[in-house]
């Protein structure tokens, strides 16, 4: 086969898969799993480098989270992008079929 092919509706999986991830990971509260530990132990180096975890892990999700559901849009837009594009050529060779048609080609 010359050339490449695009799997669009496989591009639309991959979009929807990708964005339902993101949006389920933005809504983990991964930094509150720390919060005991802070509280098991006061006072102590630990526990003041514990809530410092808690708001790493919570800004590094919301930031994964941010970018994977964007990803996911950017799939679904390409994906649309190549649906039109084959409408578009699809439509061109019909016109096309129908010259040469008439034209006996």
């Amino acid at each position: 086969m010359d050339g490449y092919e695009v799997d669009i509706e496989g591009l639309r999986k991959a979009a929807r898969a990708a964005s339902s991830a993101g949006e389920q990971a933005g809504q983990i509260g991964l930094g509150e799993a720390v919060a005991p530990a802070a509280e098991a132990m006061p006072g102590s180096a630990s526990a003041g480098q514990a809530q410092a975890l808690a708001t790493a892990w919570g800004e590094r999700l919301r930031g994964w989270s941010t970018d994977i559901t964007a990803f996911g849009g950017n799939l679904a837009t390409s994906a649309e992008g190549y649906q039109k594009d084959e409408s578009a050529a699809a439509e061109d060779f019909d016109i096309l079929g129908g010259i040469l048609g008439r034209l006996g080609g």
